[in-house]
């Protein structure tokens, strides 16, 4: 499966002691994710990633604290969508589409997205990180539609934020109740209704 490499953030000063060993993190990360998607996150035990990570408890907790932090860093292993340049809004939305569907088939994201937004539902913690890595990954998908505005293919008045979720709602939906059913064709008319849809709209209140 295809998954990101987990990588190291801005430089800054290490602690006493041994330094981190990403690999290990990576490690720990990747079996947590193979746990997630198999048993969902009630499932996910600390004992059950020591005993598929070959690490002790003590390593784990030193890196994530909480059940949460585990879970959630494991979700950032899985590539995010990129923003994709093609110079066409319908084009760009098209490859977006294409990359997320992609992502569907190779790596644990259909099964691992829907078991941490049903836990969030009834775990405060959970959701204020999911959220906030959520909103993160969102970013690229809001480039599409700024560049578009920037192009003048789309009203100056367009809401990048707004717009986005209308692009992931079907996304989403077909993920959870058919994602085996992610038709081009489907999602090319999507995106020309779409398009069509936000030049009216924000069309007539930049005329108003």
């Amino acid at each position: 499966m295809t998954l990101r490499k987990v990588t190291a953030g801005k430089a800054r000063i290490s602690p006493p002691g041994r330094p981190r060993d990403e690999a290990k993190d990576e490690a720990i990360l990747r079996e947590t994710l193979a746990i997630l998607s198999e048993v969902g996150f009630s499932g996910l035990t600390v004992d059950a990633v020591v005993a598929r990570a070959k690490v002790s408890k003590a390593t784990i907790y030193r890196r994530w604290a909480t059940k949460e932090e585990l879970a959630i860093a494991a979700f950032d292993l899985l590539p995010p969508i990129q923003s994709p340049n093609t110079g066409s809004l319908e084009q760009d939305l098209h490859a977006y589409v294409e990359q997320y569907t992609r992502y569907l088939h190779t790596t644990p994201l259909r099964t691992v997205l829907p078991a941490l937004i049903s836990e969030s539902m009834h775990n405060p913690v959970l959701a204020q990180r999911l959220r906030s890595t959520v909103s993160r990954r969102r970013l690229s998908g809001m480039e599409i539609i700024e560049r578009a505005v920037a192009r003048g293919e789309l009203p100056a008045k367009t809401d990048p934020m707004l717009v986005h979720e209308l692009i992931i709602g079907p996304m989403l939906h077909r993920s959870f109740f058919d994602p085996d059913n992610f038709a081009e064709t489907d999602f090319q008319a999507f995106a020309r209704i779409l398009i069509a849809g936000i030049r009216d709209y924000w069309g007539q209140e930049a005329r108003a």
